[in-house]
């Protein structure tokens, strides 16, 4: 894979800019009646999702103070025009600016304090009420970056953290090491002391994604949105907390972590599609709530395409990282779930997919499955990967199983995560003529909507 020239495109830097653009573009679907926060908002969206395949936006949410938002980026074109990149280039311009981190820039006057709530903030009341599934312990917060300090060298962290809402200024925070959120409650509890952290709700696309990487610890994330949004994340300082948060958000939720605090938190239906059970975590106390006049909440259902394709990116440039080396990279996705990858190559030689397997699944912990793939075949469509290994690959030369080896660490299944497999689906190069595909000349040209009704 080549490095792209730097993108001309339009980055959106901040999260209305891109609802804006998405309606604008037949791309978000606008709710024609009120919906029910709970169930009903998300069954909504699923059945759009597996249609429509649009987002969904809804004015009117029965007993809510906002508007809500969801399925906004669900697929790799909707980032790619969010950041402002040509989904074929994504990865690897990602992979490029991340080293160029771009310092956020602070501004006096903040659209996200149009609003600000702190006597008597109720959490419960002040935001939309959503309950997702069926099973889950109540109304939750799924589509909130969490924004905190380093607690002794200042680096500021961003990480997708779920909020059980509990009522007044009382919230549970799911978080815990190795994420870095959780090293630095940790290192502030340790000392006895609250973590100050704010809660960014409707947030720059580019910090939606930083918050999702696999950034280093001691890289500033704030600093890398700014990198991948080509422009100074704009920011402002919070009302209560030592944080500055992002100016262009849609609300923000402010408070600390507080120390030696431990609640019971679910169960919560988790983005492997079963429930995760009732457990101790992290109390949050909120100081305040800022916002928008106009504010659109956003909110996102654990494993549904929204959420995979932000947790799939970055994934995505991990394992780019780790196998460019071995061979001419076309491209690389995610399909299905985020416990595996598919690499698409420019194979020269037999033995380069050997060594992209291997290297891809060492690539993350959670790289349980990996197919690498021929320059003919799509890695996001799981149609066209199976496609290939139903077709090319020897199962007696091209399955590699590696036993014993831990992949998705959570305890509950950890037992089914032994081991990793890894496919090579690829041609091999002495039998290109003869597995050589189809072609029909002219299907790119055909307009359907000249010869059909």
């Amino acid at each position: 894979m080549n490095a792209p020239p730097p993108s001309t495109l339009r980055p959106h830097e901040s999260f209305r800019s891109l609802l804006a653009h998405l309606e604008a573009t037949g791309e978000l679907k606008r709710a024609r009646r009120a919906v029910d926060p709970k169930h009903e908002l998300i069954t909504v969206t699923l059945k759009n999702q597996k249609t429509l395949k649009k987002g969904s936006l809804f004015p009117d949410v029965t007993g809510s103070p906002a508007p809500v938002a969801t399925n906004v980026l669900s697929n790799r074109d909707r980032l790619a025009t969010a950041l402002g990149f040509a989904p074929t280039d994504m990865i690897r311009q990602l992979e490029i600016l991340e080293a160029q981190p771009v310092a956020p820039v602070e501004v006096s006057e903040a659209p996200v304090q149009e609003i600000v709530l702190t006597d008597g903030v109720d959490i419960a009341r002040d935001i939309p009420q959503i309950i997702h599934c069926e099973g889950d312990a109540g109304p939750y917060i799924t589509a909130g970056v969490c924004i905190a300090r380093h607690p002794r060298d200042g680096t500021y962290n961003a990480s997708w953290n779920r909020v059980q809402i509990v009522g007044g200024d009382h919230a549970r925070i799911r978080m815990m090491a190795p994420q870095h959120l959780g090293q630095y409650q940790e290192m502030a509890e340790a000392e006895d002391a609250p973590l100050p952290v704010a809660m960014v709700i409707g947030a720059p696309p580019a910090l939606m994604l930083s918050a999702a990487s696999k950034i280093p610890l001691e890289t500033d994330e704030l600093a890398v949105a700014g990198a991948w949004q080509r422009s100074p994340l704009r920011v402002t300082p919070a009302v209560t907390v030592p944080l500055m948060v992002p100016a262009d958000a849609e609300f923000v939720i402010e408070g600390f972590v507080v120390p030696h605090a431990r609640e019971v938190e679910g169960p919560y239906g988790e983005f492997t599609d079963t429930y995760v059970e009732p457990a101790k975590n992290h109390v949050l106390r909120v100081t305040a709530i800022t916002r928008r006049k106009d504010a659109v909440f956003h909110t996102m259902l654990a494993g549904a395409a929204e959420d995979t394709t932000l947790l799939g990116v970055p994934l995505q440039v991990e394992v780019l990282k780790r196998v460019r080396s071995f061979a001419d990279i076309v491209d690389i996705g995610t399909p299905g779930h985020l416990f595996g990858c598919v690499v698409s190559i420019n194979k020269k030689s037999d033995e380069q997919a050997r060594a992209v397997l291997m290297a891809a699944l060492a690539a993350h912990n959670w790289m349980k499955v990996c197919v690498v793939v021929d320059h003919d075949i799509d890695p996001h469509d799981a149609e066209e990967v199976l496609w290939a290994i139903h077709t090319r690959c020897r199962p007696d030369t091209g399955l590699y199983h590696i036993p014993r080896l831990g992949s998705f660490p959570r305890a509950d299944v950890r037992p089914v995560h032994k081991g990793k497999m890894a496919f090579d689906a690829t041609v091999p190069m002495d039998l290109r003529e003869v597995f050589a595909r189809r072609e029909f000349p002219g299907i790119e040209d055909i307009d359907l909507d000249a010869w059909f009704d």
